[in-house]
């Protein structure tokens, strides 16, 4: 295999920085659904969460138009796109604009339409950011006579930025509303517009007057444009794969599996699923499974809209939705679109118009269950949460099964009566969220051909294999056996310790434990 590494294109949203000449950034060519996608329409937007890609489409998009053909060599679009048409861009990022104020913003979209005029020698008429707008465009267009490219990044961000203060984000949807509506009155100039957000915002809120938007959110021809499928991982990652799996002490083939388990999984109802790219390149940056994208920022609403769900115990899988309940409306916010937008939530089962919703991957689900945790742990308990996970993790490296019992009735003591809900998933989620938070080298609902456990704990000196069990922990530890859950990690070489954990429901919390033997006594019993 070949071991020449290019650079990892890490945070790089600038498509002419990652193709211009010497750069050697690894790039992973999505012009081929591009131009697919540009063919669906003049007036596109599409939604996608944070981290997954999305500037720099736009600003390949940009580089597209201009002409700029050298970038291009060697992509799937390069002997298809028409070289000899160019087109002017107004190319306009929200991210880069200040959102703490409606004045300050209104002054930054100002100065971004200025500067671009002020490029090409046009003078603009007005003093709003509409009327500017509009004066820009037409302008571009009366002194190139071709016709403009739109595109925007971010549409939304003033609003998300500010959903804890509905009237704030009230104001500033009327802003950009009224901006967006200008493009209506310049049609006549457009080449294409296109714009991307993370929420699919209602057509009656901020695309009011521009109800001509086709929305390629749920769209095929969308499907793979941000992320990576994992062929895409295959043929452009294969040397950091095997770094990965070296240093983390795997084979390639366990390597692929804990990705797939962490960092893939977001759909969009068509195509492959597809990985968060922002994840993937920092695990290949770091060389192990760490949380990236949930480190990268969360709204902090997110666990406030749980109550509004109706899901106390905080387990988001299995979520039913209609495409109508994925638009998002300021004036009415819930918390299906805000977690589906905000990438806490993915399709997992498609029968358009109807989805059901649920973690994309581990990562998430562990980032989700991590803000939880201080959420469960409301009531005084023998230990803190954080403090029983961190007992929990150095009984399980020393051995000490009491000592490890003790700190897990502890961790479940400290939540809530009305929380302990009939649901396996929530307490082997609780317990990993914890385990978690304490640095524990853990998977979550570990898969093989055995069939689907509810975790996997590695330690120097053992590893654990997990089963909850809301009743009878001996019905849990039984499951282990029958399933012979412990097999794929026969050859790594370190003792494996079987634990069946039961009694959530009843608060009496029960440990039974057994160690795999290799030799002919099977399994026996470890005191």
């Amino acid at each position: 295999m070949n071991k020449e590494r290019m650079k990892l294109p890490l945070g790089i949203s600038d498509f002419l920085k990652l193709r211009e000449a010497g750069a050697n950034y690894l790039y992973v060519d999505k012009t081929a659904q591009l131009a697919g996608l540009l063919g669906a329409g003049n007036y596109l937007f599409l939604a996608r969460p944070r981290r997954f890609g999305k500037s720099l489409l736009c600003s390949t998009m940009r580089c597209l138009y201009e002409g700029r053909r050298e970038l291009f060599a060697g992509l799937a679009i390069e002997p298809e796109w028409d070289w000899g048409k160019t087109n002017p861009v107004v190319h306009l990022s929200l991210t880069a604009m200040g959102s703490q104020t409606v004045d300050l913003f209104v002054a930054d979209i100002l100065a971004a339409l200025q500067s671009r005029a002020e490029a090409e020698s046009i003078s603009l008429r007005g003093v709003t950011p509409a009327s500017q707008f509009l004066a820009l465009v037409e302008g571009l267009y009366e002194k190139t006579g071709r016709r403009v490219v739109v595109i925007v990044d971010e549409y939304e961000k003033p609003v998300h930025d500010h959903l804890g203060d509905p009237a704030l984000a009230k104001q500033m949807r009327d802003v950009l509303a009224s901006f967006y509506g200008a493009l209506k009155g310049c049609d006549g100039a457009l080449e294409k517009v296109f714009i991307t957000g993370i929420g699919r915002m209602v057509k009656t809120s901020i695309f009011s007057e521009l109800n001509q938007m086709i929305d390629l959110t749920l769209a095929p021809e969308a499907a793979e444009i941000c992320g990576y499928t994992e062929d895409e991982l295959y043929a452009g990652f294969a040397p950091y794969i095997d770094s990965l799996a070296e240093r983390n002490g795997l084979t390639e083939a366990g390597a692929w599996q804990t990705l797939r388990d962490r960092y893939n999984g977001y759909w969009w109802g068509h195509g492959e699923k597809v990985y968060n790219p922002w994840a993937i390149l920092n695990c290949f940056r770091e060389c192990q499974f760490g949380n990236y994208w949930w480190a990268s920022g969360t709204p902090g609403i997110l666990v406030a809209m749980v109550e509004a769900m109706r899901r106390p115990d905080g387990d988001l899988d299995g979520v039913e939705a209609g495409d109508l309940s994925l638009l998002f409306d300021i004036t009415r916010p819930k918390a299906i679109p805000l977690f589906w937008q905000s990438g806490y939530l993915t399709i997992k089962e498609a029968s358009f118009p109807s989805f059901i919703l649920g973690f994309p991957n581990a990562e998430v689900r562990e980032a989700w269950y991590g803000m939880m945790l201080d959420r469960f742990m409301t009531e005084p308990g023998e230990m803190s949460g954080q403090t029983a996970a961190a007992v929990m993790l150095v009984a399980l490296r020393t051995g000490d099964t009491h000592r490890f019992e003790r700190a897990l009735k502890s961790l479940f003591a400290a939540i809530p009566g009305e929380l302990h809900v009939p649901r396996e998933a929530y307490y082997h989620s609780v317990f990993f969220a914890a385990l978690s938070a304490v640095g524990a080298e853990i998977i979550p609902e570990s898969r093989s051909d055995k069939g689907r456990l509810d975790a996997v704990l590695k330690t120097d000196a053992a590893i654990y294999v997990i089963e909850f069990k809301l009743g009878r922990a001996e019905d849990a530890l039984a499951q282990i056996e029958a399933k012979r859950y412990y097999e794929p990690w026969l050859a790594d070489g370190r003792p494996i310790v079987l634990l069946g954990a039961g009694g959530f429901m009843e608060k009496e919390v029960k440990c039974l434990w057994k160690r795999v033997d290799e030799g002919p006594g099977g399994l026996w019993g470890r005191t």
